[in-house]
């Protein structure tokens, strides 16, 4: 059984915001050449036949959307994927779909078919009103009105939250709590490609700092048998007692994605969709033209350089260096990481979790 997942950009960076730290604006900024449009059909459907093509019977292939913000593509896009989707499942496959979405457009139209088709719904949620609104265009009412309608309509979902160096832990993990929402994704706002200083970003000893007090707070909410997930935690548990992750970077082993953007180029990587790296375009080519091309050869070749502590590090195997696109955050301060000063700081207590 083969599983595929591709990361599709149906409206590629094109947003109904422009939230201040965007890393995907500051990607496509970069590339000569920048997809601001919406995907054809045509190339949903190229996408679609070469993955089942690849994949073969009794497969599992996972498409997210994400963008920029997906919805933007209207839902008649969603409604021709599926459609086409389920004209091309092979004998014995599962489909699944997940997006990634600001919130502000969801209605009940597109709830009908996220219900319909079992979607998994991330929705970007940076904690309370004020430090939402901040950096994200005064979008929090409108991103709670689309929770609710999510709840209404029983449709599993997640929250993402950028990390900021305005975050406070405390105030974040309360405010999850005030809102039952228990299955979280932090993702910790470095600075743009360029290595210019953002105002945004959050620096080393800031990372380690708000990773344990998070990490406290989730620790004592679980030690109670109560469900929370938050996917840094989670990840570094299953590298514990399993030696995999389903989070790739979090054991400093890079793989290869799907990237798809609304041209049908391919990307290895989400943090990595440039010019060096184009993988060919899924209009031109087949799933092993991309997988032998020489944009995905540059990825695998090109690395960050670790931490100088990672030779001597105690908890390595848990670690590896980090995702390769963090490792400029790492290596910030002489003689200090921030990942090893935070595993090192939870590691007794995680061990002792249930799974």
């Amino acid at each position: 059984m083969r599983q595929m997942t591709a990361l599709i950009k149906p409206a590629s960076s094109t947003c109904n915001l422009r939230c201040s730290y965007c890393f995907y604006c500051d990607e496509a900024d970069a590339r000569e050449k920048n997809t601001a449009q919406k995907m054809e059909i045509s190339t949903a459907e190229n996408l679609i036949k070469k993955m089942f093509d690849f994949c073969g019977d009794s497969s599992v292939l996972t498409f997210m959307f994400q963008g920029g913000e997906p919805l933007l593509a209207g839902i008649e896009f969603f409604r021709e994927f599926i459609k086409i989707a389920e004209n091309n499942r092979t004998h014995g496959s599962v489909i699944q779909y997940s997006l990634q979405t600001n919130g502000t457009l969801i209605d009940e139209d597109f709830c009908r078919l996220f219900k319909e088709n079992g979607f998994l719904i991330g929705v970007s949620v940076d904690g309370d009103k004020e430090l939402h609104d901040k950096n994200r265009c005064k979008s929090f009412d409108d991103a709670m009105n689309g929770i609710e309608l999510l709840r209404k309509h029983e449709i599993d979902f997640n929250i993402l939250s950028v990390i900021t160096a305005s975050t406070d832990a405390s105030m974040l993990f309360d405010f999850y709590i005030r809102n039952n929402f228990r299955d979280v994704q932090p993702i910790y706002c470095l600075d743009p490609l360029s290595g210019d200083k953002s105002d945004f970003s959050i620096g080393a000893k800031q990372l380690a700092r708000f990773k344990k007090r998070l990490f406290n707070l989730w620790f004592a909410e679980v030690s109670k048998g109560n469900h929370f997930y938050i996917r840094d935690f989670d990840n570094l548990l299953s590298l514990l007692t399993k030696g995999v992750a389903e989070q790739c970077g979090a054991s400093g082993r890079c793989n290869a994605q799907l990237v798809v953007e609304a041209d049908g180029t391919c990307y290895p990587c989400d943090f990595y969709c440039l010019d060096e790296f184009e993988c060919a375009n899924i209009n031109e080519t087949d799933i092993n033209g991309i997988l032998n091309s020489d944009g995905l050869r540059k990825f695998f070749e090109h690395n960050e350089e670790k931490n100088s502590l990672c030779a001597s590090c105690p908890v390595k195997t848990v670690c590896g260096g980090g995702c390769k696109r963090y490792r400029s955050l790492y290596n910030q301060l002489s003689g200090y990481c921030p990942q090893m000063d935070f595993i090192l700081h939870v590691l007794d207590k995680l061990k002792s979790v249930k799974q």
